[in-house]
């Protein structure tokens, strides 16, 4: 590899052009949905390859360089001809067979997307379906048509390049228990009564999901007691079941609980993460993408009602 692929690292570039367009590392973190300090790290190691400042520490923030400024405009080029390629490649893909690529995070693949898919498939049955993970969250994704996210509803509304965002609803939160523990039998538990609890951290990336259960811990002026942490929530889910400690899911992760367990309401406060629908612009007028925003708004529409 030379000198000058070693230094242009794409990734690293998108992360540089959205501190630049954001101001500052924490801004670029929750725009992209990554920690911070993954952020600094990749900047770092820009700057590092690069060999010239592209930014100073000034207080708790940062200061861009002019070289910093200028790296960030010019490097637009590169990805408008990313972008071109992609649609060349995406052309010659889909010459026989039209396909769909949806990104979401695993409960709503698994809990609501079977039903909004089901009549785009009746209506367009060559239709192939890509479907990819977007928790975590990557930088930059091969051509997604859809995205679904979640968002914290206390910070500010997130939207990306080239797509239409639309909310889709806002999902509480419920503590998960085994059936043997002792709010199994309530309706709803005060979040305050879960201070003495031990829990278990299923969202080790800091993600939209576990903020939104940190700021109701913060409004209920307590810290978790983390029992164990846990990156497969089929494994966190077995420890609740075993009855070693709690953990709080949105309702649409709790909806189809293992044997064992039970989802009980939660308030003062009632955590609430809001669900997002991103359509790229492009593609908005296309059938079976209308369709998808069609079948979406009704699937959600008849969840809410249950």
């Amino acid at each position: 590899m030379g000198y000058a692929e070693a230094m242009w690292d794409l990734n690293r570039l998108r992360i540089w052009r959205a501190v630049v367009a954001t101001g500052s590392v924490v801004d670029a973190a929750r725009s992209l949905n990554y920690t911070s300090a993954t952020v600094s790290q990749h900047i770092t190691t820009l700057q590092k390859a690069v060999g010239v400042p592209l930014y100073r520490r000034s207080g708790r923030g940062i200061e861009i360089t002019d070289l910093g400024k200028r790296l960030a405009e010019e490097s637009s080029d590169v990805f408008t001809g990313l972008g071109r390629l992609d649609d060349l490649v995406e052309s010659v893909r889909t010459v026989n067979r039209p396909r769909m690529r949806i990104a979401a995070f695993t409960s709503f693949n698994a809990g609501l997307l079977p039903g909004i898919i089901e009549p785009i498939a009746a209506e367009h049955p060559d239709m192939r379906f890509d479907i990819q993970l977007n928790e975590p969250a990557k930088v930059r994704r091969s051509h997604c048509t859809i995205e679904i996210r979640s968002e914290v509803p206390q910070e500010d509304e997130v939207h990306l390049p080239g797509m239409t965002r639309t909310v889709l609803f806002d999902d509480d939160y419920r503590v998960v228990v085994s059936d043997r523990h002792r709010f199994a039998s309530l309706k709803s538990v005060p979040f305050k009564d879960l201070e003495d609890q031990r829990w278990v951290d299923y969202d080790l990336w800091a993600g939209p999901t576990s903020k939104v259960v940190d700021l109701a811990c913060a409004a209920a002026g307590f810290e978790p007691r983390t029992f164990a942490a846990s990156e497969d929530e089929f494994a966190a889910l077995a420890l609740v079941a075993s009855n070693l400690a709690i953990t709080v899911l949105p309702r649409l992760s709790s909806a189809q609980l293992r044997q064992g367990l039970t989802a009980v309401g939660l308030s003062d406060p009632t955590p609430v993460r809001r669900i997002v629908m991103h359509v790229r612009e492009r593609e908005a007028h296309l059938p079976h993408v209308r369709s998808f925003v069609t079948a979406a708004e009704a699937v959600v529409a008849d969840y809410l009602a249950r």
